[in-house]
């Protein structure tokens, strides 16, 4: 099968090879990919060496259930599934993949393999931010950062989903897209600086960098997540100074949670929205455009 594997530090040093498919254990179910995400720590891993070297990248997949161990109780031979998979390991950039079930959750049936690719870490970091450590309730004013990129997408559907009042950031040629999914107001960072605008916010869902500026506009006791795994920790001393409630944190993979957001797909709740598709000979330039930004949804790469 033909693999993407990162053998040392850099986009450029990516290789394409033949490797063998992969045996599965007990546990494990292999899967016959038809379409992969592309995830910002994509790029940022091969670039920063975190996942070391010589090493298959990724881990957003859907695909089709090849086989299963003798010990998998969730699904059989012929099952669409989609997941991200053991962060550790990543692997996801190949043919075929052997995953433990834990990681994977059945495809929505109203979408495409590659619209279904779209879903699982971007999904999970905007559910996981949201609910579990914003918990974000109705009528609550949240600013959510990069709002029409993949994870901002989701954070904005939830956010709307829960009742809440969402000002995104986000360009001006997004406007009208990003209203037209429930943004309350939207604001253009190119001419607008939010932090000397915006004021008594409930709540910051940022994926820039942005904790200071961010702590200006949040009440008293309002809470701040950021979601970069490779930044620098937030300042406490800049927490105690706003009165706030303040953390980053790195996505878990958790099919649970996964399911429901597939629920809510399937009900039309939450929409998935593409930005570009790539092949597998042409993954440097999909990583080099995803680390560009400015993309409107997710990236995909699919199997030549």
């Amino acid at each position: 099968m033909k693999a993407i594997i990162a053998n040392k530090k850099g986009i450029e040093n990516i290789e394409i090879r033949e490797i063998d498919i992969p045996k599965i254990r007990q546990n494990e179910v292999l899967i016959k990919i038809k379409a992969i995400g592309v995830n910002p720590v994509d790029w940022k891993g091969v670039e920063s060496g975190e996942f070391g070297s010589s090493y298959i990248l990724g881990s957003d997949i859907s695909g089709i259930v090849e086989g299963i161990g003798n010990k998998v109780t969730k699904f059989k031979k012929g099952d669409e599934v989609i997941g991200s998979l053991d962060w550790n390991k990543q692997g996801a950039y190949a043919e075929f993949v052997a995953s433990e079930e834990r990681f994977l959750t059945t495809k929505p049936k109203n979408l495409t393999f590659i619209e279904a690719a779209a879903i699982p870490m971007a999904s999970l970091t905007a559910w996981q931010g949201i609910f579990d450590k914003l918990g974000l309730s109705k009528n609550e004013k949240i600013v959510i950062q990069a709002t029409a990129g993949g994870v901002g997408l989701f954070a904005l559907q939830f956010a709307k989903w829960a009742g809440a009042f969402v000002i995104a950031i986000a360009s001006e040629k997004n406007t009208a897209f990003l209203k037209s999914l429930g943004a309350d107001m939207v604001l253009d960072y190119n001419k607008i600086d939010f932090s000397e605008t915006l004021e008594n916010i409930d709540a910051v869902f940022d994926s820039v960098e942005t904790a200071e500026e961010s702590f200006k506009i949040l009440k008293k006791d309002g809470k701040y997540v950021g979601i970069s795994s490779l930044s620098t920790p937030i300042s406490k001393k800049l927490i105690a100074q706003y009165d706030v409630t303040a953390t980053k944190y790195l996505f878990k993979s958790n099919n649970k949670q996964l399911k429901e957001i597939v629920m809510l797909i399937e009900n039309s709740d939450i929409k998935i929205f593409i930005d570009k598709v790539f092949s597998f000979s042409e993954v440097k330039k999909a990583l080099k455009y995803q680390k560009n930004g400015h993309s409107r949804g997710k990236n995909i790469i699919v199997p030549d």
